[in-house]
């Protein structure tokens, strides 16, 4: 297991004082952390591989690791990797290209399994459909993978009620 690390900044990107502290804390605990002056890029960033694999993972009730097999379903992963981060630039946080080729890395190396929030995931998509139109951005992968999953979510809130 790789160390454990941590990634965090305020909102309006200052290092403040708490922030400061945080880092301190951390480093003394002995795990590396990065005080960011960009969270918000880096939390887009972290929303593009989330979608990308928990969406796919649960829209084909399949692990990672089949879905890296599937030229096609790969090729969707890595579409949703890409709606994502144009989202984020439209929101005014572009996500480099090397956090882009590092989600599609990570996935690359993860082993066979599933998302955490494998059985969770109309919101994730929900959001970024609807701050793609905000933007009037074409998203058809995530509105396609919405689409899969939305009847899921549907069918356990009836089960849950």
């Amino acid at each position: 297991m790789p160390p454990a690390s941590i990634t965090f900044g305020e909102l309006d990107s200052r290092a403040s004082e708490r922030a400061q502290r945080l880092l301190s804390c951390c480093e003394q605990a002995g795990f590396a952390a990065e005080l960011s002056a960009s969270i918000k890029t880096v939390l887009w960033a972290k929303l593009a591989v989330i979608c990308a694999q928990a969406g796919m993972t649960a829209a084909v009730r399949l692990p990672i690791g089949e879905i890296r097999t599937a030229a096609a379903a790969w090729a969707a992963f890595s579409r949703l990797v890409a709606e994502v981060c144009a989202v984020a630039e439209a929101e005014g946080h572009p996500v480099p290209q090397a956090a882009r080729e590092r989600a599609l890395a990570v996935a690359q190396a993860v082993p066979g399994s599933f998302s955490s929030p494998h059985d969770d995931l109309v919101a994730l998509h929900g959001f970024v459909v609807r701050r793609a139109a905000r933007h009037g951005l074409a998203v058809p992968t995530s509105v396609t993978v919405y689409a899969i999953l939305q009847p899921w979510a549907i069918r356990n809130q009836r089960a849950s009620t």
